[in-house]
């Protein structure tokens, strides 16, 4: 195998990896009845606002829905007292999303509980396999930071509405895109 294929190879390779992640732990999340009453796209949304993506606008990026779809969304978990909205600090015009006590305990026991279950399958490596995973995933996170950087419209760090250009005094369109 020649060395040029190699970073086509890994690449293909980590996304069907992250591909199978994923969909180990919704399966997991659902078999185990991990997150309650809560369907897997609230709990994404808990994580997210978790996350410190707490706009409505931002959220509906993130989960690629609606803001109508959020809003729904939202309503729902206020009324099971896993998130309350409060006011925008800098803006009281504008809100954002908290999560209550009971919001964080729900997704850090699902949160755990994934984590407990991939560390019990590592458990078995030996220290230079976990040093060798280790320096696997530190790679991951600078070619995904690489790439964040590049695409703006990635779903955790490029998202960009009116009020958080506005925080960083990006001047806007009136569709909240940056200008040129």
């Amino acid at each position: 195998m020649a060395r040029s294929n190699l970073p086509i190879e890994h690449a293909e390779r980590a996304l069907l990896l992250m591909s199978r992640l994923q969909r180990w732990a919704a399966t997991s999340v659902q078999a185990n009845q991990l997150s309650g009453e809560l369907s897997l796209r609230q709990l994404t949304m808990l994580y997210a606002i978790q996350r410190g993506i707490s706009s409505p606008g931002l959220l509906a990026r993130r989960l690629m829905v609606t803001p109508a779809v959020i809003t729904g969304m939202l309503d729902r978990l206020e009324r099971q007292g896993y998130v309350r909205r409060e006011p925008e600090p800098d803006d009281r015009r504008r809100l954002r999303m908290v999560l209550t006590e009971a919001g964080l305990a729900v997704s850090e026991h699902v949160r755990k509980a994934l984590t407990g279950d991939l560390a019990a399958q590592f458990a078995s490596a030996s220290p230079a396999e976990l040093k060798e995973l280790g320096h696997a995933l530190e790679l991951m996170e600078r070619a995904l930071g690489a790439l964040e950087q590049r695409a703006p419209s990635s779903p955790d760090e490029g998202l960009e509405d009116e009020e958080v250009a506005r925080r960083r005094r990006v001047p806007t369109t009136s569709r909240g895109r940056k200008k040129a």
